[in-house]
């Protein structure tokens, strides 16, 4: 378990929508795009553009940044 409170008021400052979290928590548990895609039955483009917009919103290059990035503001 985390040390911290999920940071609830955060992730909605952040514009960050349901389904991106979803995305970003999974990403998180070290799935690939495709596990993604078959988990939530979304094609595997659509949770790429969930991604592209979540590193936008966070500020983040790649895949590993974000999930940093979204650690240190405690939303995941």
């Amino acid at each position: 378990s985390k040390a911290y409170e999920i940071d609830h008021k955060k992730i909605e400052s952040l514009e960050i929508s349901k389904r991106e979290y979803e995305v970003l928590k999974l990403m998180s548990d070290g799935m690939s795009n495709k596990e993604i895609a078959d988990s939530l039955f979304l094609s595997e483009s659509t949770i790429k553009s969930h991604a592209s917009s979540l590193f936008v919103k966070l500020n983040a290059k790649r895949r590993t940044q974000a999930i940093q990035k979204a650690q240190d503001l405690q939303i995941i």
